[in-house]
């Protein structure tokens, strides 16, 4: 018996959604990289770094980090075993995924309030080297997870249903 197969077409505000998130991630990403590569070559061209680089840089990959889940997640990215849902009949397998999405989801909520918390607790604290509030680094947590429960939401109807994720072509997170 196979699974049913729901439409796989985003509405625009969920394509808008995604497109920002990695617009964001991608900007991210792109300003780590020329932070980076200049202060490597003003390190050996000019004998000078930059000492603010490799914080700010540290501070931006945590929030890519955080901000990357739920496209990770639309795909299939994160780590998984799906022995169990595979051996299982499929309205049994269904259920199995009806739960973890429950559990994942239920998770994510966790993660918002106690990232909320944390980043309250250091929002006076300053970074070393540029004095920015520890605060604005750390609300990239609540803010990650918050993006990520919404990712889950709107792919989690075809991963209960079908077991399918998010394809993208020429991409296979499953085959890394």
């Amino acid at each position: 018996m196979t699974e049913a197969k729901p439409e796989s077409r985003p509405h625009f505000l969920e394509a808008a959604f995604i497109g920002l998130n990695r617009w964001v991630l991608i900007a991210l990403l792109a300003a780590m990289a020329v932070l980076v590569i200049g202060n490597v070559i003003s390190r050996y061209v000019f004998g000078h770094s930059f000492s603010w680089v490799e914080e700010a840089t540290r501070y931006m990959m945590i929030w890519v980090a955080f901000l990357g889940a739920g496209p990770a997640l639309r795909v299939g990215g994160h780590i998984a075993i799906d022995t169990l849902q595979s051996a299982l009949p499929v309205a049994a397998a269904r259920c199995l995924r009806g739960v973890i999405v429950a559990i994942v989801g239920i998770t994510l909520l966790i993660l918002v309030w106690l990232g909320i918390d944390y980043a309250s607790f250091a929002w006076e604290q300053e970074s070393p080297v540029l004095g920015w509030s520890l605060g604005k680094v750390y609300i990239a947590l609540p803010l990650g997870a918050a993006l990520m429960f919404v990712h889950l939401l709107l792919v989690a109807r075809r991963w209960v249903v079908a077991g399918e994720w998010e394809h993208i072509e020429g991409f296979d997170p499953q085959a890394l």
